[in-house]
């Protein structure tokens, strides 16, 4: 009917991506890559990306916030930073799931590893290389697969030590790496990517 169902009062954060969200047991479930504060987008600008001191960047959490009562606080599902976070949304959009998809970061360098966190367990695989800055990973479903991670993720890579980019193409099951398709030249950074499939002439 449109009325507020309830008010609920959570610790400040900030963030750009939400995970998914789902009823459970009476409770909305919000899965969000968090950030204490938004000085995330200080350390986005070009200035501090270009420095030659150390990168200082702020870090996510993956957070679940089960909105029940008038206040809530954030239980933290993954040690794993963890931002452009992607489901297998055909199968698990408002829905429990186990799986997210996304980039990470390792030391003190800009995104440069791939994750596969589960979220029941916090545990998580990666891929990674010396010098490539992968993109935001996309799942795509197995055509005639059942299981929740059962198809393939793609993501677009920068490869800065050959001045090249490739489409990887890791199992989403191992995570473990099946192809690379090189281009000629650096394709552009971008942070978010599609797959269309059979929706393309």
């Amino acid at each position: 009917g449109g009325a507020v169902e309830r008010t609920v009062i959570a610790p400040p954060f900030f963030a750009f991506h939400h995970i998914n969200a789902f009823e459970e047991n009476g409770a909305v479930v919000v899965d969000i890559a968090a950030f204490d504060d938004s000085s995330v987008i200080k350390d986005l600008y070009l200035a501090p990306l270009r420095g030659e001191d150390v990168f200082e960047h702020s870090l996510t959490q993956l957070r679940r916030y089960r909105l029940t009562d008038i206040s809530v606080e954030p239980e933290v599902l993954s040690e794993e930073p963890i931002e452009l976070p992607r489901i297998n949304y055909g199968a698990r959009n408002e829905r429990p799931y186990q799986y997210v998809y996304g980039v990470g970061l390792h030391a003190t360098e800009f995104l440069n590893r791939l994750l596969k966190v589960d979220v029941t367990t916090g545990d998580a695989n990666v891929w990674r290389h010396d010098g490539c800055y992968p993109g935001e990973p996309v799942f795509v479903p197995a055509p005639h697969g059942t299981g929740e991670d059962e198809g393939v993720v793609l993501s677009l890579v920068l490869d800065s030590a050959k001045s090249t980019s490739f489409l990887l193409v890791l199992d989403a099951s191992s995570f473990t790496e099946i192809a690379r398709a090189g281009v000629p030249q650096v394709v552009p950074f971008g942070f978010h990517g599609s797959f269309f499939g059979d929706a393309l002439p």
